[in-house]
């Protein structure tokens, strides 16, 4: 009884293994390092471009502290760039499977469908943990040193326009902090944007059977719709739930995180329960398309 309790055991732990393996690609990895790249980039242009002048963002400024480094991390995760990232992670994955008409030989050695897509979904999340606090560590090293390269000094005014020979600096922005538990919950939060991305993802490998429409699909639609959120419509978009959900600072977005400007409302609750409904929907949508006939014959 004991042996025969252990072989499932030990299978389910190879197959989750192999579908973390299925990631080593070349698309998959190329992205991921753009993603931090392009985050490390976005910092350090606003840093030196505020530090010559003496007037650093606080979203900027904050970063020389881990635990928030490791929220702007997961904010980058749960914008633009992580979408894109989830987007070819599932293309590459999920997409590529169905395209290659290897998903019904899958289905030999695992015919519960809810399974096969549990373990993808699950692959892409802990690839996207692991990201976050690669490029969390990676933001936190790059502006403690850009804090050493080029320190914030701010300039002073000039004596004729105080009246007097005295010299008055202005005042300093405020710092702004984040702590262990802030950094958690965005993490969380996070984790819940992507999941939502790799469920509508999922949903177009199910539909299309291909890696360059699951790309179009998977991305396209937040995409056309993120102009929307200046209308009175917002308020029913993801990005605006998204927003709600994470508290992101209204004047770092479009410079730090490449999503919507519009500012969002205090209503975390409201935007994460959104998003965790959506997300449902697409994942239970995504499940019956996996699990149809069509998804099961041969790529014409």
């Amino acid at each position: 009884m004991t042996g025969t309790r252990r072989r499932p055991t030990r299978g389910e732990g190879i197959a989750w293994a192999g579908e973390l393996r299925a990631l080593w690609t070349a698309p998959v990895w190329g992205a991921t390092a753009a993603v931090m790249v392009l985050a490390l980039a976005l910092v350090a242009r606003l840093w030196m471009a505020g530090a010559s002048y003496g007037v650093l963002d606080p979203s900027v400024s904050a970063l020389t502290s881990l635990p928030a480094a490791l929220r702007a991390a997961a904010w980058q995760f749960a914008t633009l760039l992580g979408l894109l990232l989830t987007a070819v992670v599932v293309a590459t994955g999920l997409g590529q499977t169905l395209e290659g008409g290897t998903w019904s030989a899958l289905r030999l050695f695992e015919n519960r469908v809810g399974v096969l897509w549990a373990r993808k979904a699950g692959a892409a999340l802990a690839l996207s943990l692991a990201s976050q606090i690669v490029t969390g560590v990676l933001l936190w090293l790059g502006t403690s040193a850009l804090a050493r390269l080029w320190p914030v000094r701010p300039r002073a005014a000039a004596p004729g326009f105080s009246g007097s020979g005295a010299v008055h600096a202005p005042p300093p922005l405020p710092v702004e902090t984040a702590t262990w538990g802030q950094a958690a919950g965005a993490i969380a939060g996070a984790l819940l944007v992507q999941f939502l991305f790799i469920s509508l993802a999922g949903l177009a490998a199910a539909l299309l059977r291909s890696v360059i429409g699951t790309l179009a699909l998977g991305v396209g639609p937040l995409l056309v719709t993120a102009p929307l959120v200046m209308l009175p419509a917002a308020p029913f978009l993801p990005h605006r739930w998204i927003a709600d959900l994470l508290n992101l600072p209204a004047e770092a977005q479009y410079q730090l995180y490449v999503w919507n400007q519009a500012p969002p409302d205090p209503s975390p609750l409201t935007g994460g329960l959104a998003l965790a409904g959506v997300a449902a929907l697409a994942a239970v949508a995504a499940w019956a398309g996996l699990r149809s006939e069509r998804a099961l014959r041969p790529v014409d």
